[in-house]
């Protein structure tokens, strides 16, 4: 084994544990906003309907997603949750299976998914035209980008790189789900709502990283 073939080894084990060690940091960084607990809302009532709908029809699949939601919520609020936070959760739930009930079947408790992935592929694609990043403007609405930036320009290269994502995030979800609602395979469509809630999590961590400022109390502290 010649030098350079044992640099690179010895450089290897070096290399994999800086890799572990970002993934360690990252997952404790999605724990600590509740990433696993988003993850458990967002998917529960989906395949509670599903698995509903697959057993006995769309009406007792509706029946077990609000049940879960209910249920769902009843916990979170005793965990000292936002009240409005979870009454979103359910009225979400609500919504998608009323269009159950309005369509008569049941990818339709889907349809304001796929309806929301192509309004939000226009927003954001509009923005990146407008050189206004959307991403930025509800950034800022929500408080999560700093109140004084430093380097203003910098910022909005980086919400400029977050709007592409996210661009790209729900363009193709509108490629992936138009056709699968399309063609009724409801168990397809249960995939949107864990890869929304992972996505969040990901610009949240990217913005907060980027500002300079800590993405947990652990840290703040």
């Amino acid at each position: 084994m010649n030098p350079d073939d044992r640099h690179r080894t010895a450089e290897r084990p070096r290399e994999l544990e800086e890799h572990h060690g970002v993934d360690a940091e990252m997952w404790g960084k999605f724990r600590a906003i509740h990433g696993p607990r988003h993850l458990l809302d967002g998917a529960a009532p989906a395949s509670g309907f599903l698995l509903g709908y697959s057993v006995a029809g769309a009406e007792v699949g509706v029946f077990v997603a609000i049940l879960i939601v209910v249920a769902l919520a009843a916990v979170r609020l005793v965990h000292g949750d936002s009240v409005r936070v979870v009454a979103v959760s359910v009225l979400v739930i609500l919504v998608f299976s009323l269009f159950v009930d309005i369509t008569g079947q049941g990818r339709g408790f889907y349809l304001p998914e796929v309806a929301l992935c192509v309004v939000m592929t226009v927003l954001f694609g509009a923005t990146l035209l407008t050189g206004k990043p959307l991403s930025y403007t509800i950034c800022r609405r929500i408080r999560l980008e700093p109140a004084v930036l430093a380097d203003p320009a910098t910022r909005l290269r980086l919400h400029r790189r977050i709007t592409v994502a996210w661009f790209v995030f729900w363009a193709a979800h509108v490629l992936v789900m138009l056709p699968l609602y399309l063609a009724d395979s409801t168990v397809a469509l249960i995939l949107g709502k864990p890869a929304l809630v992972v996505m969040l999590a990901v610009t949240w961590l990217w913005v907060r990283e980027k500002s300079g400022e800590p993405t947990s109390r652990a840290e703040a502290a």
